[in-house]
């Protein structure tokens, strides 16, 4: 039943796309369009992410409870 068909139209300039879209790192060079994308994914993403896990650390207890010891954390909290 399946297979490939070979019946089907092919668009020129979506091939051409595909193409590109596989072929990028041939074509790439960094210029005043592609330098702010590249700051931004290449430093401020991961500072930004180290920085969450900084702020956040030992903020949040993420040992799992027992239920006596969910029960004793309600009881305190009223």
């Amino acid at each position: 039943m399946g297979g490939h068909n070979d019946n089907l139209l092919k668009d020129p300039a979506i091939e051409e796309w595909i193409w590109m879209r596989q072929n990028t790192h041939r074509y790439f060079k960094i210029n005043r369009r592609t330098a702010p994308a590249l700051l931004m994914m290449g430093l401020a993403v991961p500072a930004a992410t180290l920085y969450f896990a900084f702020a956040t650390q030992d903020k949040v207890d993420l040992k799992a409870k027992v239920k006596t010891e969910w029960a004793q954390a309600y009881a305190d909290s009223k």
